[in-house]
C-alpha cells in the first residue's frame, strides 16, 4: 500500500510539473494608449506603439533593450502609455498569450486578425479577446457624438440606437465565430485571389516607389490623401502577396518596395 502510494504521489508531481513550469500572460491594450500586462514565466514581451512612457514594473525587475522589455522575475504586473495609429491596434509577442483588446463601444470595426476568442460589452468599450496567439490585428473607426442636441432626439429613440447598434455588432461576431472553419492557408490563399490588385493597390506601389522604396504609414497616408485605415490595409495586403516588406527598426515600422515587384 505504501509503495502504490508512492507511486501515485510521483505520477500526479509528473503531470502538475508542466503546469508549474508553463508561461501564461495576459495583456490588455486600450484605445487611448494604456497598455498593461500580467505575466508569469515570461521572459520578455515586445513594447506596443511608439513613444512608450511611463513604464512601471512591478514584481521583477526589467531593462528595455530597443521596444522589447526584458523581464528579469518569475511574475511582473507591468504598465505603460504609449502612441497607437489612430483606428490601428496592432500588437505581435515573442510567444503566444492572451490579448484583450478595448475600443469605443460603437466603434465600426473593420477588420480582425485572428479570429476572436470572445466579444464583450464593458464599461462603454468594446472587449475583444484573443487567445493563446502571438499576433493581434484590429482595425476599426469611431465618431463621438458631439454638439448633440437634446431637442433633436428623444431619449426611447436614442436607447433604440444603441441596442440596434450593440445587437447588429453582436449577430455579426456570432456568425463570424460559428461559421464553418478553414485552414489558415486556405483563407489567405482565397483572400489574395479575390482582393487581386486593384486601383488602390498601385497608388499605395506608386507613393513607396516615389519615396525612392521606403516608406512609414504616417508618409504614405499624406502622399496618397487615403484614410489611414484603407492605406494600412492596402500595405498589409501588399506584404502579404510580396510586392513589399515590412521592416522594424527602433520600435518603428517601414514598407521597403521589394525590386522583383514590377515582374508580378
Amino acid at each position: 500500500m505504501p509503495r502504490l502510494l508512492a507511486l501515485l504521489l510521483l505520477f500526479l508531481s509528473a503531470l502538475l510539473l508542466p503546469l508549474f513550469h508553463s508561461s501564461t500572460g495576459v495583456i490588455n491594450v486600450y484605445y487611448n494608449g494604456t497598455v498593461t500586462a500580467y505575466l508569469y514565466n515570461v521572459s520578455s514581451i515586445n513594447l506596443i506603439g511608439t513613444n512608450v512612457t511611463c513604464i512601471k514594473v512591478e514584481g521583477a525587475k526589467y531593462v528595455v533593450q530597443g521596444n522589447t522589455l526584458i523581464i528579469q522575475g518569475k511574475s511582473a504586473i507591468i504598465t505603460y502609455r504609449t502612441t497607437l495609429p489612430k483606428g490601428v491596434i496592432e500588437t505581435e509577442q515573442p510567444e503566444n498569450l492572451t490579448v484583450n483588446v478595448l475600443i469605443p463601444a460603437g466603434s465600426s470595426i473593420t477588420y480582425l486578425y485572428p479570429q476572436p476568442s470572445s466579444f464583450t460589452v464593458v464599461g462603454g468599450l468594446y472587449n475583444i479577446t484573443f487567445e493563446n496567439t502571438s499576433k493581434v490585428t484590429v482595425l476599426y473607426t469611431y465618431y463621438p457624438q458631439t454638439n448633440l442636441h437634446t431637442s433633436s432626439f428623444s431619449p426611447a429613440f436614442f436607447i433604440l440606437a444603441i441596442v440596434l447598434s450593440d445587437s447588429s455588432l453582436l449577430f455579426f461576431f456570432l456568425y463570424y465565430i460559428r461559421r464553418n472553419k478553414r485552414t489558415k492557408q486556405e483563407e489567405e490563399k482565397e483572400e489574395e485571389i479575390q482582393i487581386g490588385l486593384d486601383e488602390r493597390d498601385k497608388v499605395v506601389l506608386d507613393a513607396i516607389k516615389k519615396s525612392g522604396g521606403t516608406s512609414t504609414l504616417s508618409e504614405l497616408v499624406k502622399q496618397t490623401n487615403l484614410p489611414k485605415t484603407t492605406v494600412y490595409r492596402r500595405v498589409k495586403r501588399l506584404v502579404a502577396m510580396g510586392y513589399v516588406e515590412e521592416v522594424r527598426e527602433k520600435g518603428k515600422v517601414r514598407y521597403v518596395l521589394k525590386k522583383d515587384y514590377v515582374e508580378k
